[in-house]
């Protein structure tokens, strides 16, 4: 019993010499969760990560020398009290966390830059917010140093760590440990990775300033690494030839697209009447089989865009950039996107894609047109090519928001075609039929978006290729709304989040000008593709020969390797996982 006792006091001695420390990060703590309104479920487990932290900073004051001790006291104080304050101030102001968009941004701030946004932000309620909170905290916490150095050394009865606090911070790290553990994970994973493609998870799992800057910092540092290598394969970036190809390529990339949610696919609303005319028509070709990468956008736009695949040694950035290839061999290349804008500084690393094609020097290799604006729908981002001269060969790659979430958000007036009365779903509640009619009309929506599309090819030797860049649940087999993060995922979230829909529109033109490539897509349109290899595809339309074209991974060659492995996230056999 003894023994267990001095183990016990042995615990608490780093905690209860460093007690009012451990206090006034607790308060810096709550007034963040607080201030950003992050009281989520995992609130708990954030705690107990915070207990661990505390534990562990600690135990290492209390072994440090005492001058080195006080010293790296007074340095945790200012790092808490400074990181905490400026992103609270940064929620109040701009609803904004520490993300790698806000510490590149504030990296590549200009002192002129950083004096103009002091004088400009630095005055309202946001300003006053944070002072008081952490002003209040700060007058407290100087108060108790005080009242602490003037009572001078502890009594001898308060040297000792008493047996119920013993007790209860061994309560308190058990049952912490327990609720953190897999938060801890999560975050062990994170912060192991040596490639940007498993790092995107949710920003919420780092529970602290602190975090979320170590977060920022090493999300950076990988996507920096990675844009070095890209920029090096692209600089020697090599065509040898290009005949004969397809004067007018148009990619749409959809987005949070779920191809069970399409009439194409069988569904039983009418949710792309016009692409299914067409495809009675004979113009347009449903594939039936392809896969997704991943069910994360930035990880699809990295390896959808890069001529290295997901089943290939090495990394998405050992490849180069389709756009680059067809620039260099003569297209003129529009790229538009509703998601992300190339901003004056070109560096915005919010990792939806634009962490490497707003970077200077791949963006002026890829492409020679881009939109400067966003739109709240993408039927108005197609005003942009009313400004566009297009030149004899073209490639025009149009990125929507198409389905993504808040599914209302895409629609107008003219697009409430569902309703919750059209779901025929007793096992689901009103609101979540309301959703699924929301996201039935998004699709319908993003029907007719596409109809606009090829209409301003309809006169032209076009093709069009549309595929999403992942899935999403909406209340399909299962009561989930949005994205699971499983690993493995299971054989429903493949289904869901995995399979998306592929298709190709081919302009009256373009059919009487090339039945041989028509006749190819027809007959490809029941091969089991993955859109990592889409870039081959992209390459034989346009009649480019080069070293990165690979024909097994063409859908339209006969040489396609129907047999390659379709690795989602880079580990798991799609086809496995749907066949268990």
């Amino acid at each position: 019993m003894n023994r267990l006792l001095h183990c016990l006091e042995l615990l608490a001695r780093p905690v209860w010499k460093n007690g009012l420390f451990c206090l006034v990060i607790l308060a810096i703590h709550f007034v963040c969760v607080w201030r950003m309104d992050q009281w989520q479920p995992d609130f708990w487990a954030h705690l107990g990560g915070v207990a661990q932290d505390l534990f562990v900073i600690c135990l290492l004051l209390h072994l440090f020398p005492r001058l080195a001790g006080r010293v790296a006291k007074v340095a945790l104080y200012v790092i808490a009290y400074f990181t905490a304050a400026f992103e609270v101030f940064l929620y109040e102001r701009f609803r904004m966390n520490y993300t790698p968009t806000a510490l590149q941004l504030w990296a590549e701030t200009t002192p002129q830059e950083t004096s103009e946004f002091f004088a400009a932000y630095l005055h309202g309620p946001a300003l006053r917010t944070t002072l008081m909170c952490f002003g209040g905290i700060l007058f407290l916490h100087l108060l108790l140093e005080a009242v602490h150095s003037a009572s001078g050394k502890y009594s001898n009865a308060f040297r000792r760590p008493p047996l119920a606090f013993g007790l209860l911070l061994t309560t308190v790290l058990v049952a912490g440990t327990a609720a953190a553990w897999t938060n801890r994970g999560w975050m062990w994973r994170y912060f192991t990775n040596t490639t940007s493609t498993r790092t995107e998870i949710r920003i919420d799992l780092f529970y602290s300033p602190a975090w979320r800057l170590a977060y920022s910092a090493k999300m950076l540092h990988l996507a920096n690494g990675e844009l070095d290598t890209l920029r090096r394969h692209m600089d020697t970036l090599r065509v040898d030839s290009c005949a004969g190809g397809c004067p007018n390529i148009v990619v749409i990339i959809g987005e949070s697209y779920n191809k069970h949610h399409s009439q194409l696919y069988g569904y039983n609303r009418a949710t792309t009447p016009w692409q299914r005319t067409e495809q009675q028509a004979g113009r347009l070709v449903a594939f039936t089989d392809a896969v997704a990468c991943w069910n994360l956008t930035s990880n699809v736009f990295k390896y959808s865009l890069s001529t290295r695949s997901m089943d290939q040694e090495g990394a998405w950035c050992d490849g180069v950039l389709y756009p680059a290839l067809l620039r260099k061999a003569g297209y003129r290349v529009a790229f538009l996107t509703n998601q992300f804008l190339a901003t004056r500084r070109q560096h915005s690393f919010d990792f939806n894609g634009s962490f490497f094609l707003n970077d200077p020097q791949l963006d002026s290799l890829c492409f020679d047109f881009r939109n400067r604006r966003l739109y709240r729908y993408d039927r108005q981002l197609l005003r942009e090519l009313d400004s566009y001269t297009p030149a004899d060969r073209n490639l025009t790659i149009v990125h929507l928001f198409g389905q993504h979430q808040k599914y209302s958000y895409r629609l107008t007036k003219g697009d409430l075609h569902f309703t919750a009365d059209s779901i025929v779903r007793p096992d689901l509640t009103r609101d979540q039929r309301q959703t699924v009619a929301d996201y039935d009309n998004a699709t319908r929506c993003n029907d007719d978006v596409i109809r606009r599309i090829c209409q301003r090819f309809n006169d032209e030797d076009a093709i069009v290729v549309h595929y999403a860049d992942h899935g999403e649940h909406v209340y399909d087999d299962t009561l989930v709304c949005g994205r699971i993060g499983a690993n493995p995922p299971s054989a429903v979230v493949a289904r869901h989040q995995f399979e998306v829909p592929l298709t190709v529109w081919f302009s009256p033109k373009f059919m009487t000008a090339h039945p041989d490539l028509v006749r190819r897509v027809q007959t490809a349109k029941d091969r089991p593709f993955m859109t990592d290899d889409l870039p081959h595809m992209i390459i034989a339309l346009a009649g480019i020969s080069c070293p990165y074209y690979d024909p097994r991974r063409d859908l339209l060659s006969d040489s396609f390797n129907t047999r390659r492995p379709r690795l989602i996230k880079r580990q798991y056999d799609y086809d496995r996982l749907v066949t268990k």
